[in-house]
């Protein structure tokens, strides 16, 4: 099975350039593509031909990127960090939840250590700079193909945008690396870091479990936002220790929930 289409545009020199700052086991294959509908179709792609985890996919441009709801990720060419990360747990079904926020903490930890930025986390994993949204993470899981079950870990970070780049609707709720005054670091840093730090948030999940992972989250979580979920609202208060969001209705009980929005 090829991994391309007409739609996708493989860059060797960019692969090249991004291979060049990895110093761990995770990136090796590397796919990069200076334009593709989505990072996160290609991985499966690969993945369903039995690709190794630790494979990655990175793209300059996504023209049909997406986010969380099937909501579509914009970002001008070269100013983001788009990538997709593939992940072949032991466990199946994966616990995606519990990946998604371990990746949100592994993200996190990259953002600060090279652009020096104080990163918070909104359930369950949006990277907030104050308190505009830098980052987001789509954890998809399949559970056939010639490798098996898998994850598709997508990651996109706004990196060096400027105002003019971001929407009206978003302007008020976006920002970039650039525009909250961090360190100038490129993609191919912050995506070695990324990787990095991901690979040793995974090992952790995979072999001390969840509790250090929760432990980590909380520690940059933002907490007392009101949340809108299928069975009604509330405000949230707590992670529970299966991962989900623990919310306070307007009766004071406590709610667990799965699948929700934070505000």
């Amino acid at each position: 099975m090829s991994w391309t289409t007409p739609e996708d545009h493989p860059d060797p020199t960019l692969a090249r350039r991004f291979g060049a700052r990895l110093r761990g086991r995770w990136g090796r294959p590397l796919y990069a593509l200076r334009s593709t509908p989505s990072t996160q179709t290609v991985l499966h792609r690969l993945a369903a031909d039995g690709a190794p985890e630790g494979t990655v996919v990175v793209a300059d441009h996504q023209t049909r990127g997406r986010g969380r709801y099937g909501r579509s990720w914009v970002a001008s060419p070269g100013k983001a960090l788009l990538a997709s990360i593939l992940l072949r747990p032991a466990r199946s079904p994966p616990r995606l939840g519990e990946i998604g926020l371990a990746a949100a903490v592994a993200a996190a930890d990259a953002l600060e250590t090279t652009a020096g930025v104080a990163v918070r986390i909104k359930w369950p994993n949006d990277l907030l700079v104050g308190s505009k949204k830098v980052a987001g993470i789509l954890a998809e899981a399949a559970l056939e193909g010639a490798g098996g079950g898998y994850v598709a870990l997508g990651v996109g970070i706004n990196v060096s945008q400027g105002p003019e780049e971001f929407s009206s609707e978003l302007r008020g709720r976006a920002t970039s690396l650039a525009l909250a005054g961090g360190r100038p670091v490129g993609r191919e840093a912050l995506l070695a870091a990324l990787l990095a730090e991901l690979e040793a948030r995974y090992r952790t999940l995979s072999t001390e479990g969840f509790p250090p992972i929760r432990e980590a989250w909380l520690a940059r979580a933002v907490l007392g936002q009101r949340v809108v979920y299928g069975g009604g609202e509330g405000v949230a208060v707590d992670l529970a220790p299966d991962g989900g969001l623990i919310v306070r209705n307007g009766d004071g009980r406590l709610t667990t929930i799965v699948s929700g929005e934070v505000g």
